[in-house]
């Protein structure tokens, strides 16, 4: 094996690890933000839900 292949194979080898640590890193921050825009949605409807009942309490106010 040529010196050139022997040095190809050694960066090809790092290259790939380097690759690889990127990937696991961009597949763990989709998850985070996956999650955190699930948390957001749902805080978002529970703040709908609660102006929903406020809207309703006040009807009720407004009605006696």
């Amino acid at each position: 094996m040529s010196l050139l292949n022997k040095i190809k194979l050694y960066f090809s080898g790092i290259i790939e690890e380097v690759n690889l640590d990127w990937k696991k890193i961009a597949l763990e921050l989709n998850q985070k933000l996956i999650e955190l825009q699930i948390k957001y949605q749902e805080a978002n409807q529970r703040i709908a839900d609660l102006e929903k009942i406020v809207a309703i309490y006040k009807e009720k106010e407004n009605a006696k």
